[in-house]
């Protein structure tokens, strides 16, 4: 498997802009405990609402609301975090200024990066190796040898499920963790279930101008 398959395989260009290095230096891995540079002020600030200078506050409290929903949907596909939600560290704000202005990137180094970092901090990290079902296609892809029927199937219904990024997909699976535990009820009968195990059921949105609405709703509730 090498990077130039992978890239073949997703079509991603091999742009030589490398958050990584921008962020972390020569630092080996793992990098992310060294926190890392923090964006220079003209680089971020279109990220932040306005005025926003040197010394201003680099929370997620203080972002646009465009680059609010690409933090939200960011934390949960290409960089993926849980829990801290409060907390922006400075690879996630490289990462968002880049797209908040559009600009290139080498996406592929970035995912090999966030891997060997998992693999680098072991049993004393806390985060999971991410982008495991990505990682099974692409070994499924580059095999030589025919796949078993079953497999092939299985590979053809994962390209017409996810043919590319639906946000209706997190809104299938949200979960409303700050809602209130229910009350106790009398004579020992068990409470309702709580909606702190609920998924969303209520309608998919189907358009465009919906689903960014509907994320965008997603994204301030995780604020």
């Amino acid at each position: 498997m090498t990077a130039q398959h992978a890239r073949e395989t997703w079509g991603l260009t091999a742009y030589d802009t490398k958050i990584y290095e921008f962020c972390y230096g020569t630092y080996e891995p793992p990098r992310r405990p060294h926190d890392g540079e923090l964006p220079p002020v003209d680089f971020i600030s279109s990220c932040f609402r306005q005025p926003f200078s040197e010394g201003s506050s680099h929370s997620v409290g203080g972002l646009t609301h465009p680059a609010r929903i690409l933090d939200f949907v960011m934390r949960k596909t290409l960089l993926p975090r849980s829990g801290y939600r409060d907390r922006f560290t400075h690879i996630q704000q490289w990462l968002i200024a880049h797209l908040v202005d559009q600009r290139e990137f080498n996406i592929w180094d970035l995912i090999v990066s966030e891997i060997e970092d998992t693999i680098a901090e072991g049993f004393m990290g806390r985060c999971q190796l991410p982008y495991t079902h990505w990682l099974t296609y692409l070994i499924f892809r580059a095999r030589a040898d025919p796949l078993p029927p079953h497999i092939q199937r299985e590979l053809t219904n994962i390209v017409r499920v996810f043919p590319h990024y639906d946000p209706r997909q997190m809104m299938r699976t949200h979960v409303d963790l700050r809602a209130p535990a229910p009350p106790p009820t009398p004579h020992g009968r068990s409470p309702p279930a709580s909606p702190r195990a609920t998924h969303s059921s209520g309608a998919v949105p189907e358009t465009e101008e919906e689903q960014d609405v509907a994320i965008g709703s997603v994204a301030d509730a995780e604020a």
